[in-house]
């Protein structure tokens, strides 16, 4: 066997065969080909009491994820160019130690792999959980050559996150993701062991999730600005995602940033100016606002099952009727109501502790601009890193490693050791800002359309697909490597580290992914140089 190695050295290496880089890895040996009767058989590796429901849901989710790995396997090895001499792998055989299905802020997701030497040699995989067994799948995908071999004949890997949280955030609160682009970015989020989509699921733009209690919310949004989720889509984007090991945590940013709630009006929302903007909401005294928020996030969280409800809480301000102290009175009482009444974890951005100091101590805080995760560990509170320095991804990237090395970076960094635990992981944002067709759709006056507005037609829903695909993939890789287990001494610009992005991109192309083409570089508009869609030849119409 091989010298097992850690994953810097794995990165130094000739060939970084698996994406993240494992925690340790040892490869030998020469290619061995698959069985043509090769299978991924499956077992709990105990009769540990569970909830006969909660057996057959993981049952369930192996199942698909055999099927849908098997698929793979044989779309990269053709069972018909299979060789069928020399050594040969017959079977992945795959042990798991917790039944639970469930995925969450405590689900474990290692696992560990070997491939012993032999005529008939096998894989065998240890995992804490199925969505670890799922993971130990991916890795051996990817360990498959182009024709289809498996790279070396003697494998061990001994893989985990470092971190629980490893999260892409989308924005439909701006220009509306449709549900193909959001099956298409889980399934490479699953491929980059991502684990968690966040939903910034309204916005100035729109309220972005049918709202049966409230559906003056939705009703509106057609022609130019249609686009929402039915609550039957949040379904089958919650099971699309739970069957990948992917939470769906959603956000819905109030007081600010809450201009799409405007339909709300009549119900006795209110709004901090009477001006045409109206985009920070007022904690009136009656608590007519309090009210109506209420009634709305109830209906929201029992459509989304996890554990974690973000209401944002961003870049709020003393202007007209509301003052520091009402929108304190505002965000507490509501971070409060979904602690006590709902039963979630509150989360928001940093504002939501920095600015407002609304935060209560069990408030998850995203840091993004002005703080970081050591100034909210300090408190006592969980965090998540999300720096605009080297997670947002609203402006382009240059091509190739100038515009991924700031992804590689630590997000332990200033964290007191005593207060690791409090890191939560680290977030990807794709906001869509720049997909607007007026500046923040109108919020924000007097500026130009941004770069990408002539997307934000939902007639043009497949060319904005491809285009955010290739905004956030491949540097989006990076990032994920970095939330699961950054190494200061590996250098994401090296040659080794490039032809592995490389070949991982090309690979998840081959699978489907829309990504921006290896070598090149790609904006909101254009992939190397050529439009997603030919310019257009008249202005959009409100």
């Amino acid at each position: 066997m091989g010298m097992f190695v850690s994953a810097a050295s794995i990165a130094a290496a000739s060939d970084i065969l698996v994406w993240p880089p494992p925690s340790q890895a040892s490869f030998s040996g020469s290619p061995v080909s698959l069985s043509k009767d090769f299978a991924i058989r499956t077992r709990f590796a105990s009769d540990t009491e569970a909830a006969t429901s909660d057996v057959e849901l993981a049952h369930s989710r192996l199942k698909d994820a055999v099927k849908r790995y098997t698929a793979l396997t044989v779309s990269l090895s053709p069972v018909a160019s299979r060789q069928q001499s020399g050594a040969i792998v017959q079977m992945m055989d795959v042990e798991i130690l917790d039944k639970s299905p469930h995925v969450g802020l405590s689900t474990r997701y290692d696992y560990n792999i070997s491939i012993g030497a032999g005529q008939n040699a096998s894989v065998k995989v240890s995992a804490a959980s199925i969505y670890g067994a799922m993971y130990a799948m991916e890795s051996f995908i990817q360990m498959l050559d182009s024709n289809g071999d498996v790279r070396h004949s003697e494998v061990v890997i001994r893989d985990a996150p470092k971190h629980q949280w490893r999260a892409l955030m989308i924005d439909p609160g701006r220009r509306f993701f449709p549900m193909p682009l959001v099956r298409n970015l889980l399934d490479t989020m699953a491929a980059n062991k991502l684990n968690v989509l966040h939903l910034h699921a309204s916005d100035h733009c729109r309220f972005s999730v049918e709202s049966k209690v409230f559906p003056n919310l939705t009703g509106s949004l057609s022609g130019l600005h249609a686009g929402f989720y039915t609550q039957q889509d949040i379904k089958d984007m919650i099971s699309y995602a739970e069957k990948r090991g992917i939470r769906v945590v959603p956000e819905f940013d109030v007081p600010g940033h809450a201009r799409g709630m405007r339909p709300l009006k009549s119900e006795g929302l209110q709004y901090c100016t009477d001006e045409a903007d109206q985009s920070q909401l007022f904690g009136d005294p009656e608590n007519k606002t309090l009210n109506v928020l209420k009634r709305l996030m109830k209906e929201m969280s029992s459509l989304f099952p996890d554990e974690v409800f973000n209401i944002g809480c961003d870049e709020t301000s003393a202007k007209g009727k509301c003052t520091v102290k009402s929108t304190f009175d505002l965000e507490r009482q509501l971070l409060s109501y979904i602690a006590n009444d709902l039963g979630k974890k509150p989360a928001g951005w940093e504002e939501v502790l920095f600015d407002a100091s609304a935060a209560t101590p069990n408030t998850i805080v995203d840091a993004w601009s002005q703080h970081n995760p050591a100034q909210i560990t300090k408190t006592g509170r969980y965090a998540i890193e999300s720096s605009e320095k080297h997670f947002y991804f609203t402006a382009p990237g240059k091509g190739g490693p100038r515009g991924w090395h700031q992804c590689w970076y630590d997000i332990d960094s200033g964290v007191p050791a005593g207060q690791k635990r409090l890191l939560l992981g680290g977030e990807i944002s794709m906001w869509s800002d720049q997909y607007c067709y007026i500046e923040q759709c109108g919020s924000a006056t007097g500026q130009p359309p941004p770069p990408g507005h002539a997307l934000f037609d939902p007639k043009l829903d497949d060319a904005f697909g491809r285009s955010i695909g290739g905004m956030i993939w491949p540097r989006g890789y990076v990032a994920a490597a970095a939330f699961w287990n950054y190494d200061s001494s590996i250098d994401p610009k090296s040659p080794e580290f490039t032809k592995a992005v490389w070949r991982f991109n090309d690979q998840l192309a081959s699978r489907g992914s829309w990504v921006c083409p290896s070598k090149c570089a790609c904006d909101t508009t254009s992939a190397c140089g050529k439009p997603y869609v030919k310019p257009a030849t008249e202005a959009i119409v409100v």
